[in-house]
């Protein structure tokens, strides 16, 4: 946080006191771990692992440098690192299928048009096969009469007859597998559709079309300074299939109360809040990261490119936001047995 002007005053003439008129050495304000701030040419090799801000004579930053890390901070940095790379790289999957949502149609009237022709075109194919299926039916029945006939007469059944039934009924199988598959395809385009349409409706609705990426692109990551506390890596492991279904249920729980709507994402590897509008907002996003034994579930929070925004991302309640996501997660896990 920069001093006020009052202190800029008192930093002027602390300049003046230690260089005389028009000196040249550094001012270096900093806070130490008693929150107790300090002002001084030199930083004692003691306080050397706080962060600190270089002031001009006027007593504004002019050069912000970190203080020393230890191996711990830097480990929890570069883990936080990786997992925003990770997160990206989920979050950009989904921007290209937006945008090719939102080339491909231009209205939900235009989308429903497109389902109805999928299930048009399939309900055809189904008749098609349900009657190939019912004239092969027909043929076994006619082929297992007759073979009935030949036992009745206490005869054996010709061979020929036998693998002509035997292929019959392998057809028949067949048919049925295959309106099964189709059935199946329905109902999967159907939801597929449903999600699309949903997620079309929400992209316009919330933030009128395209304009959403850009937004999204622009805004910045919670920021983590030594001085706050340190890196906090809001990320919980958990063994993939049942368990980490409930884990993500309990993540979309815990969006939902730090949230003021519905979630602006909702599927099975994001989910995230509407994109910040303006420098009060921010928006929080959990991807779920497949893993080969764990999977990982990655809240982070991003705001506004602004002064505002900055110190909001930076701010008590956000970290507090990033720091109560894991104990949340694990009382949950623990509660459901």
């Amino acid at each position: 946080m920069k001093p006020r002007s009052g202190f800029r005053l008192a930093l002027a003439a602390l300049a003046v006191a230690l260089y005389g008129p028009g000196g040249h050495g550094a001012t270096y304000r900093w806070v130490d771990e008693n929150g107790a701030v300090h002002y001084s040419d030199r930083v004692p090799p003691d306080q050397a692992k706080h962060r600190r801000a270089k002031l001009n004579s006027e007593g504004r930053e002019v050069e912000v440098l970190d203080g020393a890390k230890s191996p711990e901070q830097i480990e929890m940095e570069n883990r936080l690192r990786q997992l925003r790379l990770e997160q990206e790289k989920i979050l950009a999957a989904q921007r290209d299928r937006d945008q090719v949502l939102l080339r491909t149609y231009r209205s939900e009237e235009e989308m429903n048009l497109a389902l109805q022709g999928k299930l048009t075109m399939l309900d055809s194919l189904i008749k098609v096969t349900e009657a190939n299926r019912q004239r092969q039916q027909a043929l076994l029945s006619g082929q297992e009469n007759r073979a009935a006939d030949f036992e009745k007469k206490g005869q054996a059944i010709p061979k020929n007859l036998s693998d002509a039934i035997e292929a019959t009924r392998r057809q028949v199988a067949g048919y049925d597998g295959k309106l099964t598959r189709m059935e199946a395809e329905k109902n999967a385009i159907s939801e597929t559709f449903a999600g699309d349409i949903a997620r079309f409706r929400s992209i316009n609705a919330q933030h009128q079309g395209a304009g959403w990426h850009q937004a999204w692109h622009e805004s910045v990551s919670a920021s983590d300074k030594p001085d706050a506390g340190g890196a906090i890596v809001s990320a919980v492991n958990c063994a993939a299939g049942a368990t980490c279904d409930k884990a993500w249920t309990l993540a979309r729980a815990y969006l939902l109360q730090q949230a003021n709507g519905p979630l602006f994402i909702d599927n099975d590897k994001i989910l995230q809040t509407a994109i910040p509008r303006n420098d009060r907002d921010f928006a929080i996003t959990v991807t779920r990261m497949a893993g080969k034994a764990e999977d990982i579930l990655f809240l982070d929070i991003r705001c506004r490119p602004s002064s505002v925004g900055e110190e909001l991302c930076a701010s008590s309640g956000v970290r507090k936001i990033r720091a109560d996501f894991r104990p949340y997660i694990e009382a949950g896990l623990a509660g459901s047995g």
